[in-house]
C-alpha cells in the first residue's frame, strides 16, 4: 500500500472560457487544478474521475495519477467573463462516480487527506465513509449547483450532509450566503468562506476572522478557488502551518494565479513566500 499526500475525489472538466473577445479551451475542475497546485508545492496528488473514452487525460496529466471510471462523455462547462463576473453553463455531463468502479485500485493506497470536490454533484457519498484515519476536506461548491436550461444556478439549501465528518469544509461567496458557512461551523472543525479579492473568512472554535489578501492585475480568474482550496491544504495540514497564515499564504497563491490564464500562472512556494 502507497501512501499518497492527497486524493481528490471530484471529475476532471472540459472548460470553454468566453473573455471578452477570446475564447479559447482547456482543462478544469477543481481536482485537475489541486493536481497541478500540489505538484507545484513539491506534494503527490491522486485523482478519481470520471473520463471519457475519447479524451487523451495522457496529454495533460501524469496517467498514473488518475483513478479513471470511463464514460461515453466529459462534463464540459462553459464560462463567459463580464465585467468581473462570471455565469456559467453546463454543456455536458456523465453519471455519478460510483465506488464499487474504484475499490480494488483504492486498496493500493492511503492518503493522508481526501479532498471532497465536486464539480456538479458527481460524487456517490459513500466515498464520504473511506478512510476513517484519513482528513477530510470538503469543497462544497459542486453540491450548491443545479441547471436551469443548461444555466448553472444556485441552490439555496444546504445539502443534507453530516459535516462532522469533515475536519474542513470550503466555499465561497458567489455559492452561498455566509449564513451557511456560520451553520456548517456549528459541526465542522474548520470553515472556510472565500471572498475572491476581498480574501477569505475562518471560522473556528466560534471565532470569525477576515484575512485580506493582495492585490494583483485580474486577467483570469478560473480555478482562482480551487487554487486556494488545495493551498490551504497544503500549508495547514501537510506543511503544518498556523492555521490564519495558511490562509493567507493560500490567498497569495490564489491571488497570483489570476495574473495568467487557467493554470499558467500557479506560483511555487518561494514565489508565494516573496509576497508575503
Amino acid at each position: 500500500m502507497k501512501q499518497i499526500d492527497i486524493l481528490a475525489i471530484g471529475n476532471i472538466t472540459q472548460d470553454i472560457i468566453k473573455l471578452k473577445n477570446d475564447i479559447y479551451y482547456t482543462l478544469g475542475g477543481t481536482s485537475f487544478y489541486a493536481y497541478k497546485v500540489a505538484n507545484k508545492l513539491g506534494f503527490d496528488l491522486r485523482i478519481i474521475s470520471e473520463i471519457s473514452t475519447d479524451f487523451n487525460i495522457d496529454k495533460y496529466i501524469d496517467n498514473a495519477k488518475v483513478l479513471k471510471q470511463k464514460s461515453s462523455k466529459s462534463t464540459v462547462f462553459e464560462n463567459i467573463y463580464v465585467d468581473g463576473f462570471r455565469s456559467q453553463n453546463l454543456i455536458s455531463k456523465p453519471g455519478k462516480l460510483l465506488l464499487k468502479n474504484f475499490k480494488k485500485k483504492l486498496l493500493e493506497i492511503k492518503p493522508k487527506i481526501i479532498f471532497y470536490c465536486p464539480i456538479f454533484d458527481e460524487i456517490e457519498y459513500s466515498f464520504f465513509e473511506l478512510f476513517p484515519q484519513s482528513i477530510k476536506v470538503l469543497n462544497l461548491q459542486g453540491l450548491l449547483r443545479k441547471v436551469l436550461n443548461n444555466k448553472i444556478e444556485k441552490k439555496h439549501k444546504l445539502p443534507k450532509l453530516d459535516f462532522k465528518k469533515f475536519d474542513t469544509v470550503i466555499l465561497s461567496e458567489l455559492d452561498t450566503k455566509f449564513e451557511n458557512a456560520l451553520k456548517i461551523s456549528e459541526s465542522s472543525k474548520i470553515v472556510c468562506y472565500t471572498l475572491g479579492s476581498k480574501g477569505v473568512k475562518i471560522i473556528s472554535d466560534g471565532n470569525i476572522k477576515h484575512i485580506k489578501t493582495i492585490n494583483v492585475k485580474n486577467i483570469d480568474e478560473t480555478g482562482a478557488g480551487d487554487v486556494w482550496s488545495t493551498s490551504f491544504i497544503v500549508f495547514n495540514y501537510l506543511m503544518k502551518k498556523d492555521l490564519y497564515d495558511s490562509a493567507y499564504l493560500a490567498n497569495i497563491s490564489a491571488s497570483l494565479s489570476v495574473e495568467g490564464f487557467t493554470d499558467q500562472n500557479i506560483a511555487t512556494y518561494k514565489e508565494i513566500l516573496s509576497h508575503k
